[in-house]
């Protein structure tokens, strides 16, 4: 599995920036069903995470909520890099057609 954008070998030859924005295209490129899976394996990953913010109360839960914040994207990406990388070549070439 692939935690990073950089370790998409057809994105190699981007810089960060630009394979982030090749990402959000390839995300457009989903359809309906793969938008609603995409949103359902993410609700599913992090249900039991921020269930366990329930247990905090009053200021106590300020430094939670930032670490929460800070550690949600390593959850997620993931899981969106599995379900743009058949979508990337197509991705790549509109970026490539609107850098142009």
């Amino acid at each position: 599995m692939i935690f990073r954008l950089s370790q998409v070998p057809e994105l190699s030859s981007l810089n960060l920036r630009d394979k982030q924005q090749v990402k959000v295209i390839a995300l457009n490129m989903l359809s309906a069903k793969e938008k609603v899976a995409l949103a359902v394996c993410k609700l599913l990953l992090l249900t039991p995470f921020f269930m366990a913010l329930a247990y905090f109360e009053g200021f106590h839960l300020l430094p939670v909520l930032l670490v929460a914040g800070l550690i949600y994207p390593l959850f997620t990406v993931p899981i969106e890099i599995q379900f743009v990388r058949k979508h990337l070549d197509g991705a790549i070439k509109e970026f490539e057609q609107g850098k142009n």
